[in-house]
């Protein structure tokens, strides 16, 4: 499923990353509330790398769906941004830690209160979106891409 960012959905996932960075400044900057939306953030930007699967699915249909519409209403316009990014290097195994992660951030939803989940949702939706963009997508498989497909072989190899 090939899923684009619209300008309004870009700028529409950039508004809720700054404004949940920006509350959580403000509000005195704790660390839960900073691994909140980076755990939630990460989750996204692996689920939009991932080139297929359920994850893939799921961050390109809240990208199509929901992302894309509500940023268009906010702009006024239907433009999408340049060609969809390339492929990004995560393998299999980046795949499993993607899984993992989705999976750990998901009982970290279960386990905190109010305000951690709107931040891990805030991370989890402007990922999703932002991992669509060629450029951020590019610099996240120059940083995140290798991190999770050492996690994945680490995971697997314990398993083994």
């Amino acid at each position: 499923m090939d899923a684009r960012l619209s300008y309004g959905g870009l700028g529409l996932a950039a508004a809720v990353l700054v404004f949940t960075g920006v509350r959580w400044w403000r509000h005195g900057h704790q660390v839960p509330g900073l691994a909140a939306l980076g755990g939630g953030l990460a989750a996204g930007l692996l689920s939009a790398l991932c080139s297929g699967g359920l994850l893939g699915l799921a961050a390109r249909l809240l990208t199509s769906q929901a992302t894309n519409p509500l940023g268009d209403k906010v702009t006024g316009t239907h433009n999408l941004l340049g060609p969809a990014s390339g492929p990004t290097g995560l393998r299999p195994e980046g795949g499993v830690a993607t899984v993992v992660l989705v999976v750990v951030a998901v009982l970290a939803w279960r386990c905190c209160d109010y305000q951690l989940r709107r931040q891990m949702g805030a991370g989890v939706f402007a990922g999703s979106a932002l991992g669509l963009a060629a450029g951020i997508a590019g610099a996240a498989a120059v940083t995140l891409v290798p991190l999770a497909n050492w996690a994945g072989l680490q995971v697997l190899a314990a398993l083994h």
